[in-house]
């Protein structure tokens, strides 16, 4: 029993890296958290980390045999570029709105962003279908399918925890000056959308 606890606690671990690795969802989190406080970007996590939990929930049912064809994936990375450019093209504008408007952004709810985000991420189907599906794979084969769940909630919780750091960070960015954190939302504005255009450019030539 002691060996299959192994598998949770290397799948917290790949979920603390998996978090920790800059991205579209990330950057989101930390730039809802920074542009609304801590609620937008636990909303936005939320959102994220809900549909990234269905996911490995599927998979960790039996649907291990994800694989994206590149026509698939062609298609994801353009409409998930395309998306990217679109949030950073809306916080660069509501950077602009922000001495007039000093309610909550409008716009689409942060959980939405959230959901949209991890859906139109080319690298969570990539994931599912070579780590993660290895992972879940190797935890069912070890301990069942309640093993494999049980892996499922560790690789989870562990992104989950570098995602609440993202939000305390953006949140902490609040604290500095109004020209400040616009040139902080322009920045990650800017690199969601340059995130977005090398999708798109993956999307046509890969």
């Amino acid at each position: 029993m002691a060996s299959d606890l192994t598998h949770p606690v290397a799948a917290f671990g790949l979920g603390v890296a998996l978090g920790a690795s800059p991205g579209p969802v990330q950057l989101l989190v930390f730039s809802e958290a920074a542009r609304g406080g801590a609620t937008r970007g636990l909303r936005a996590m939320a959102g994220a980390n809900a549909t990234f939990c269905l996911m490995l929930v599927l998979l960790a049912a039996g649907l291990s045999s994800i694989d994206p064809g590149q026509t698939f994936l062609s298609v994801v990375r353009v409409i998930g570029g395309g998306f990217l450019v679109f949030l950073a093209i809306d916080a660069l504008l509501e950077n602009r709105r922000r001495q007039q408007v000093e309610a909550a952004p409008g716009g689409l709810h942060p959980a939405v962003r959230g959901i949209v985000a991890v859906l139109l991420n080319p690298g969570a189907y990539v994931f599912l279908a070579t780590t993660g599906t290895a992972v879940v794979a190797d935890a069912a084969q070890d301990g069942g399918r309640g093993l494999a769940f049980l892996t499922v909630a560790a690789l989870l919780a562990g992104v989950s925890l570098m995602d609440s750091g993202m939000v305390l960070l953006g949140t902490g960015a609040r604290r500095v000056s109004e020209r400040a954190l616009r040139i902080l939302g322009d920045v990650l504005a800017l690199a969601l959308g340059a995130l977005g255009a090398w999708l798109i450019v993956l999307g046509f030539v890969g």
